[in-house]
């Protein structure tokens, strides 16, 4: 138990995955069209213009445009794992140091005694449950579940997401 809380307490800059931003540009280009000031409908006249294709009678060549670029940051949610391997990958579970010989090629720990006390002092987001789905299926969980409970992951890098994930263990 020590060795894993260690790992994760020494290596606290490495349980988060890269944080993502999304980055909306909006660009906005003005064009001047010319048009008869007493046409019944002037905006419609111009906007015919515009989308014909025709070049504007004050843009880029009379020196009248004008740029307007606007900018959006935001977070942007987590994408889930596809797959077992995919979250093997991404969030690299942690070998059961207290039992060699763990299932699940030594990753999984137990659900009682030091095993579960090692889970349990992980950093919450680096705690994965395995569970039994429908139809005998195996299912890995994001976080602490109890129902249906096989076994419990730890990985290095923690779920940064709000939604429980369900990846199917191959």
């Amino acid at each position: 138990m020590t060795d894993l809380k260690n790992h994760t307490d020494a290596e606290e800059g490495k349980t988060q995955p890269p944080r993502l931003v999304a980055v909306t540009v909006e660009e906005l280009v003005v064009y001047c069209y010319h048009v008869p000031a007493d046409a019944d409908d002037p905006e419609a006249l111009a906007l015919d213009r515009f989308r014909n294709g025709e070049l504007p009678d004050a843009g880029p060549s009379e020196g009248e445009q004008h740029d307007l670029s606007t900018y959006f940051v935001g977070d942007v949610e987590p994408t889930p794992p596809s797959d077992f391997d995919d979250w093997a990958n991404t969030y690299c579970p942690l070998k059961n140091t207290i039992r060699p010989d763990a299932p699940c090629d030594g990753l999984l720990f137990e659900t009682f005694d030091a095993e579960l006390e090692a889970v349990q002092a992980a950093h919450p987001g680096c705690v994965w449950t395995l569970v039994s789905g429908d139809d005998d299926t195996l299912i890995i969980l994001s976080g602490f579940h109890t129902v249906n409970r096989l076994g419990y992951f730890v990985t290095e890098f923690y779920w940064p997401g709000d939604d429980v994930v369900e990846i199917p263990y191959a």
